[in-house]
């Protein structure tokens, strides 16, 4: 970024999070460890100081205001809908329902107001935006917010102003690694315990499959594995990323059956699959929003239905024509990295927050 223009400027960013410095939060610790690379003064606060390193100090919430007017900061950006809600003091519609996960107590409003802060938010899924959030609390947030940043279509409909950026990959760490195109195809399936995720889907397809395919599973699903009766899998639980990468290293797919649900909205790809295909692995994944902003079906990743003939012919295709499918997540592998490499992420989000 310009950062000569923003002194000239005067501007000051803070970053406010809520559990931080988190390393399993996953695309926010490696969004705010580039904002400090690009913005050596940005401030760092949270509601809950976690413990995992940080190149930066990283204040309690509580205090903000103290520190915000002695370093005189002009803008501040947050993620997700509940935390922006909160900081600008609209955690509830007018004789409506909260917004889930928003906090009250984390109103800066009239703090904001009385020293001309710009609020600036990426609203991503999760975090209080599902599909049962109203039109009227993403514009509440959107006619406060001095810009917002988002991935989804929900947002951009109701929020004429938003901008278009996908969720920021650390790319450097999960690097680019040559994958076998002999010997079993390792899958694997990494997300949080979730109806929607898809997880008896997979089980009906791998039970079926020979021992050609081995299945690593990431995530909480300890209580599902009986579902299982192919017993050519690894368990791993929930994996900080250092091996989280490490497997993804080793494995020639990312696999994702999810569909939609009325509980919670899924960004496409997820971040973990994102993740996986930064270090070159064929993304197979259904695709419930229709989504097709960064990833092309067929060129960047292979597009399955939620039903286990279509999960079978694919995986089945793979296995016949190893090179042409590792052809494929090398293409996938590229565009992630393209689109999704967070120092292009951050570089862009601080443009637009720093403009005049």
């Amino acid at each position: 970024m310009d950062t000569d223009k923003r002194k000239d400027n005067n501007r000051r960013l803070a970053v406010i999070d809520t559990c931080f410095p988190w390393k399993q939060s996953g695309f926010r610790y490696w969004e705010n460890i580039e904002i400090n690379k690009q913005c050596r003064d940005a401030l760092f606060f949270a509601t809950y100081v976690y413990h995992d390193e940080f190149p930066a100090p990283v204040y309690p919430f509580s205090s903000f205001q103290e520190i915000a007017k002695k370093e005189r900061v002009t803008d501040i950006y947050c993620v997700f809908l509940n935390l922006a809600a909160s900081l600008l003091g609209c955690t509830s519609l007018p004789g409506g329902p909260k917004i889930p996960g928003s906090n009250p107590q984390w109103n800066l409003s009239s703090f904001m107001k009385e020293r001309g802060i710009n609020l600036h938010a990426t609203l991503y899924p999760g975090g209080g935006l599902g599909p049962d959030t109203s039109s009227q609390a993403l514009k509440m947030v959107g006619e406060r917010c001095g810009s917002v940043f988002t991935n989804i279509e929900e947002v951009r409909k109701e929020i004429s102003t938003s901008i278009f950026i996908p969720v920021g990959i650390n790319t450097d760490f999960y690097s680019s690694a040559e994958k076998s195109i002999d010997g079993k195809l390792h899958l694997t399936f990494a997300a949080h315990r979730a109806v929607r995720k898809g997880f008896p889907l997979l089980t009906q397809v791998f039970n079926q499959l020979d021992d050609q395919f081995h299945l690593n599973i990431i995530g909480d699903w300890q209580n599902d594995l009986h579902l299982l009766t192919n017993t050519n899998y690894s368990f791993y639980g929930a994996l900080p990323p250092e091996r989280l990468k490490q497997v993804y290293e080793h494995s020639h797919v990312f696999i994702y059956t999810g569909t939609q649900d009325r509980y919670a909205l899924d960004g496409f790809p997820t971040t973990a699959a994102a993740d996986a295909m930064s270090t070159g692995c064929l993304l197979v994944s259904t695709n419930p929003r229709r989504d097709r902003f960064t990833l092309e079906a067929g060129i960047d990743f292979l597009e399955i239905d939620a039903n286990v003939p279509s999960i079978m012919d694919t995986l089945n295709w793979i296995t016949e024509n190893r090179p042409q499918a590792m052809e494929i997540a090398k293409k996938g592998s590229a565009s992630i990295r393209h689109h999704f490499d967070c120092k292009t992420v951050v570089k862009n989000k601080l443009s637009h927050i720093f403009s005049p």
